[in-house]
């Protein structure tokens, strides 16, 4: 490449990521910026202001008390800019909105690493305008942080792919355990890819174990458990019960397996009206309250195992947008987005899906397309094993986009038919 084609690069890629900083500060300033939290974003919002004030993960709603009602991270990312009090929520979606426009520079680079130029401009210009990345950039919630996990995850991935070295498997192990603080599930994610990527080499029509790679494998693991172990520790320590990286998990379990998310208008959804049927003494912790909804949960679980396929099949159909779809919007208004930013999401994924079909057959490459594939997988597997909502795809979306990325170069001719 010479010095002009290079600088020719980094100029459109500039002017690309640009207009994606400008489409994501454009709505935050419109549309987003005086709203108040909602949901889990009070939640996030709250926790930060206790977190800039000095006083630790405490329960922001009852001062005193442990809280881990999530992974920790997003909360301590909303921390350093929660001091501007009643601006603070303001303050903590433009930090938000700036990680938005650091992740279509990341998706940009992750695509010259894999393809080349051209494709990395294509998937910065997919990334900028995509929906289901810019329509959670002013929100207070976690997917922003899942989907930057993501990308750091697979650069990380392919570099060690491209080169193997101790150093490399220690990166990954540094990104998979960051990013388990941001959304638990990623640490499945990342250590089962991590994991066969690590261990097994390519044969010729063999894979073999290495038993170099094995020490690799075992080293990437040791640096994510080792980034996460304070937390773990710390909710050994501050609750009664054993809890890893969030008291979420009973809640999740509840409110999936109950009568309101097995049948009527929310079925294959979540339903909070379903911890009114755990009957909750006075004085327990969000451990031990967590552990009395997660047997109940299993319960229900047990005694339908009949109506689970149904319950999967809905659960699917609404985390991929092609059941219940305008409910969903709604849903997603109640969380934070817009009804016509969730509509406009959800058309640019019914576009870019068979897209990403021709880029998965037409891939260019000479690294594996398998990690992609796996991610998307995973995260349908998510859905079906929790509840079907959109957002839930973040770090799919990633994966996508990539193959997007590739359809499109594979369908749209490298010069003009003039030849210029």
């Amino acid at each position: 490449m010479t010095d002009i084609e290079r600088s020719t690069f980094r100029r459109r890629f500039s002017f690309i990521v640009a207009g994606g900083a400008i489409l994501r500060l454009a709505y935050f300033a419109f549309v987003k910026a005086n709203d108040v939290a909602v949901g889990d974003e009070t939640y996030y919002s709250e926790q930060a202001i206790v977190l800039i004030n000095g006083n630790g993960y405490q329960n922001p709603f009852f001062p005193g008390g442990p809280a881990a009602n999530h992974a920790p991270l997003t909360a301590a990312f909303l921390a350093p800019v929660s001091w501007i009090g009643e601006h603070a929520v303001a303050a903590q979606r433009l930090a938000m909105t700036l990680l938005g426009i650091a992740v279509v520079a990341g998706v940009g680079l992750l695509a010259r690493r894999l393809f080349g130029r051209r494709e990395a401009l294509i998937a910065a210009a997919l990334t900028s305008v995509y929906g289901a990345f810019w329509l959670n950039d002013a929100v207070l919630m976690s997917e922003t942080l899942a989907a930057g996990a993501t990308v750091l995850f697979f650069l990380a991935l392919y570099s060690y792919i491209e080169r193997a070295s101790a150093r490399g498997a220690a990166i990954i192990g540094l990104v998979v355990g960051v990013a388990g603080l941001a959304r638990a599930e990623l640490l499945v994610l990342g250590g089962g890819i991590t994991a066969i990527a690590l261990a097994l080499v390519p044969g010729h029509g063999i894979r073999r174990m290495d038993p170099t790679r094995l020490v690799h494998l075992a080293l990437a693991g040791a640096v994510a458990v080792g980034v996460i172990a304070p937390w773990i520790v710390r909710n050994q320590i501050r609750f009664e019960e054993t809890t890893l990286i969030s008291t979420q998990d009973g809640l999740s379990l509840l409110g999936t397996n109950c009568p309101a998310a097995y049948s009527g208008d929310f079925k294959g959804f979540w339903a909070i009206e379903c911890t009114e049927l755990v009957d909750v003494p006075d004085g327990l912790d969000q451990s031990q309250i967590s552990d009395l909804y997660e047997a109940y949960g299993r319960t229900y679980l047990r005694e339908h195992l009949d109506e689970l396929p149904g319950v999967v099949a809905a659960r699917i159909g609404r985390g991929l947008s092609v059941w219940r779809v305008d409910q969903m919007t709604y849903i997603n208004e109640a969380e934070g987005r817009p009804r016509w930013a969730s509509w406009i999401a959800t058309v640019q994924f019914w576009a870019l899906f068979p897209v990403a079909l021709v880029g998965l057959r037409r891939w260019t490459s000479p690294a594996p397309r398998w990690p992609l594939v796996a991610a998307t997988v995973f995260v349908v597997m998510l859905i079906a094993a929790l509840y079907g909502i959109p957002r839930f795809r973040v770090s799919g979306e990633v994966s996508l986009v990539l193959l997007g990325t590739v359809g499109i170069s594979a369908l749209v001719p490298r010069t003009p038919p003039s030849g210029r």
